[in-house]
């Protein structure tokens, strides 16, 4: 019988750390349920020292040196395993050191500016930053000692990340994000959403709210769940699996929208392919796998072969002074799409 893992989910972090960590052992023991990972989604602010708060987009009265600084010197060590997306209010030269994604502290992995890893079986990928159009068509063009737009540009997502995340050809469990899928409103409870941010509303009626190019990959990717924070609310939506949700044409994406199906079997005939979508399985030797189990736990915690990637039931935990992880138990039962 596959191993059940038991998953939290964290919004914005804003360097909140030992906060988040004391719930999450505190629910451990209340639940008596071993915590295997916990993923936040962005706004992590791994802040190291005062010259990376330099490096800090955000007003001066919220820029802190929060509590990341203790597990980067060995301090304390993350007691759960833990892996991060970026958003728009991280330490930039940081972020840039890692634009692969790498391990910021012991048992704390971040993700890079985007990416896929292996935990436990599971196939998990992310996408940092926020989007802009006038900076999404760009190269990096930032540089050191990083300042003025360029502290805030950083953290724009690029069309070039766009480009490789939409070469994934096998499939994903969950993909974690900072920024909204644009449009992803639409497939909740909307009214309920307007009610606790009411100034949503006109980006909501122009179709502006979330990411454009989070949009693309949703649709695209159609992962078994998808996570994000940025909004500061908490909402929950459900995307089917012949659902659309990319504004096509939109001023900001170029045609990445194109099949690139041909791209993904290399040219061959559908014969040749593994029967995912008519692509080609492509082995990749440079794949991350990041885990905490033990060979033998890993096997009994991968999901089913084939398509059957593992449902996934969210336990959301009433908020505690402001932070609340979500809690996933990930069995091998059929896949639902939601973010």
């Amino acid at each position: 019988m596959p191993r059940t893992l038991n998953i939290a989910i964290e919004g914005c972090c804003h360097g909140m750390l030992d906060n988040i960590y004391s719930q999450l052992l505190s629910r451990q023991k209340q639940t008596k349920k071993k915590i295997d990972l916990l993923i936040i989604c962005g706004d992590f602010q791994a802040i190291r020292n005062v010259t990376d708060l330099g490096c800090m987009s955000c007003p001066d009265k919220y820029k802190q040196i929060g509590g990341f600084y203790r597990y980067y010197t060995g301090e304390r060590v993350a007691p759960v395993p833990t892996i991060f997306v970026g958003g728009n209010h991280e330490a930039g030269n940081h972020s840039r050191e890692l634009y692969y994604g790498g391990w910021v502290a012991p048992n704390i992995y971040f993700m890079g500016n985007s990416g896929v890893l292996k935990f436990g079986g599971l196939r998990i990928g992310g996408i940092s930053g926020i989007f802009k159009d006038f900076d999404y068509a760009k190269g990096y063009y930032e540089r050191p000692p990083f300042r003025g737009h360029s502290r805030s540009s950083m953290h724009h997502a690029r069309s070039y990340e766009a480009f490789k995340m939409l070469q994934i050809r096998q499939p994903l469990d969950i993909v974690v994000s900072h920024d909204w899928p644009q449009n992803i409103e639409r497939y909740g409870d909307t009214d309920g959403l307007l009610k606790k941010k009411p100034f949503f509303e006109k980006e909501v009626e122009r179709g502006e709210l979330g990411s454009p190019l989070n949009a693309l990959l949703l649709e695209r990717l159609r992962p078994a769940w998808w996570f994000s924070a940025h909004l500061h609310v908490r909402f929950a939506a459900s995307f089917g699996p012949q659902e659309s949700i990319f504004t096509q044409g939109w001023k900001g994406i170029p045609p990445y929208e194109q099949d690139l199906s041909n791209v993904a079997s290399g040219g061959r005939d559908a014969s040749q392919t593994d029967g995912m979508s008519g692509t080609a399985q492509i082995g990749n030797v440079d794949e991350i796998v990041m885990s905490s189990l033990s060979d033998e736990e890993a096997d009994l915690a991968e999901p089913e072969l084939e398509i059957k990637r593992p449902r996934m039931e969210l336990n959301l935990p009433p908020p505690k002074h402001g932070i609340a992880p979500a809690l996933i138990d990930i069995t091998d039962q059929e896949p639902t799409s939601e973010t």
